[in-house]
């Protein structure tokens, strides 16, 4: 089973003045009460066919990494009958290798979880296995403005805000963004608003 991964949509930290971000635009999305937040890491996006052990990366091709026995070992706990969309930190990080932070599951008990929300996708993966290696990303329900400044902008970029009752979609295109989700990056050169 292939899909386009989700992607969240790009916004600046703060509208008025995103290179020097204050904490009210931030603050206000906490407080609508409509999100989530996740650490953004700085790593791949990756889909994971625990059927086939197979990586695949957002252009619809196998991925070149190649999993430690370690990481082998761990996803060998995982329900074989699973699609996961997660981070895998080891090409773009000099210190961390061998990292799998899972966001999502896609496809369930063989069957893509199309139409389900990501609270539904979320809720199985509260039951999943953790390990040194392969982990379930952490959520936040509150101290978005700070988890946002903790951000260092090489191993992790700034955070995503996810909606609990956001739709899971098939993208049409590697590059097609999804509404329920909002990357917000630490401005730096690579990222300027």
């Amino acid at each position: 089973m292939y899909y386009f991964p989700n992607r969240p949509i790009l916004i600046p930290p703060d509208p008025v003045n995103p290179m020097s971000p204050e904490p009210g635009y931030i603050n206000s999305l906490e407080k609508s009460g409509k999100y989530i937040a996740e650490q953004k890491w700085n790593g791949d996006n990756v889909l994971i066919d625990l059927s086939t052990g197979q990586f695949w990366n957002r252009y619809k091709a196998r991925h070149k990494y190649m999993p430690s026995p370690e990481v082998l070992d761990e996803l060998s706990k995982w329900p074989k009958h699973a699609v996961l969309n997660a981070e895998l930190m080891h090409n773009r990080t000099k210190f961390i290798k061998d990292v799998i932070i899972v966001h999502c599951i896609m496809g369930w008990k063989g069957k893509p979880l199309l139409g389900k929300t990501w609270g539904d996708s979320r809720h199985i993966l509260e039951d999943m296995p953790g390990g040194k290696h392969v982990r379930v990303s952490e959520i936040h329900q509150s101290g978005f403005w700070q988890l946002f400044q903790a951000a260092d902008g090489a191993i992790i970029e700034g955070i995503i805000l996810k909606n609990p009752a956001g739709k899971l979609v098939y993208s049409t295109t590697p590059l097609a963004n999804v509404s329920y989700m909002m990357k917000i990056r630490k401005p730096c050169k690579k990222y300027q608003f």
